[in-house]
């Protein structure tokens, strides 16, 4: 037979022990909770308790009201403006400027003594001869310089007459009358206004002259008194003489021929023979051979009619 009473006591034993140990983990634990608890901060414990507060705490259907009315929806959406950067403000100096010194009086200059006159001089309050500076003789038999001649000018620009020859330059005047260039039946008259036929250009248009009919070679006489200032050749007129007649008044005679016996800055008389009757230019050659006058007052174009002698005078 087995003794099995000392194998109770060992369990007995044991399970003592487990009991025991069960019993001091809970007293630890129980310390370490009473701990935390008791170190615990008042701050959170009052906030927990705050936060548990507004939870439970209802809210009415005013203040729900009064906080949306403020509220604005479009402002929500909408993007927001940058915010100006902030400048910073100015420096100031960290000396006041010095005040400006004002400007300092230029030198006086030294006091010069007066001139003394040269030896010589008779003394102040008698009259002194102007000094006249001696040419030089110039030997007997030398002829004095000719005097410049002027410049010419342009074509069109009236050039003044030398002194030699003014005094047989007579002005037209208003009231004056020019002697016709040549002796002939009108073949194209002065219309500046009305359209009128031009057989060689074979067309209806103004014209501002009035063309002669003349025999070729026939001379050519200027109207009146004058200077001549231009001479050449153009498609228009043919060979021309334009010749100043003074106060404003230019005649210009075309269609000559190739040789002119004047030449410009000469003065002609009322009379003279200034060229002969050559072959039409292209721009009027149906109307034959005849001589192209245009008169002007002032650079405008008149009626020669105006101012020429009557058919009887001629």
């Amino acid at each position: 037979m087995k003794n099995t009473s000392g194998s109770g006591g060992n369990i007995f034993r044991k399970k003592g022990f487990f009991i025991a140990l069960y019993s001091c983990l809970g007293v630890v634990a129980a310390l370490a909770i009473v701990v935390t608890v008791a170190n615990r901060p008042p701050a959170e414990q009052g906030t927990e308790f705050a936060y548990e507060q507004e939870e439970t705490t209802p809210v009415g259907a005013d203040q729900v009201d009064s906080y949306l009315a403020g509220f604005d929806e479009e402002a929500w959406f909408r993007p927001r403006q940058p915010q100006p950067e902030p400048q910073p403000p100015p420096r100031q100096p960290s000396q006041p400027p010095s005040p400006q010194r004002p400007p300092s009086p230029p030198p006086t200059p030294p006091t010069q003594p007066p001139p003394q006159p040269p030896p010589g001089t008779p003394p102040t309050g008698e009259p002194v001869e102007p000094h006249v500076e001696q040419k030089p003789a110039e030997p007997p038999g030398t002829e004095p310089a000719p005097a410049p001649e002027p410049s010419p000018t342009s074509e069109y620009e009236p050039t003044p007459a030398p002194q030699s020859q003014a005094a047989h330059f007579t002005p037209f005047s208003d009231g004056d009358r020019m002697a016709w260039p040549v002796y002939g039946e009108t073949v194209m008259p002065f219309s500046a206004n009305a359209l009128i036929y031009d057989p060689t250009l074979d067309q209806f248009r103004t014209n501002d002259n009035l063309r002669i009919a003349a025999s070729e070679g026939d001379p050519v006489r200027a109207g009146a008194y004058g200077r001549v200032i231009a001479t050449g050749r153009n498609v228009r007129q043919g060979n021309y003489v334009i010749i100043d007649h003074g106060n404003g008044w230019v005649a210009t005679y075309g269609q000559l021929m190739d040789s002119v016996p004047v030449s410009e800055g000469d003065i002609v008389s009322s009379g003279q023979i200034i060229g002969g009757v050559g072959q039409p230019s292209i721009f009027g050659s149906a109307n034959g051979t005849h001589v192209h006058l245009r008169i002007e007052r002032d650079e405008v174009a008149i009626n020669p009619y105006y101012v020429l002698t009557a058919r009887g005078d001629c």
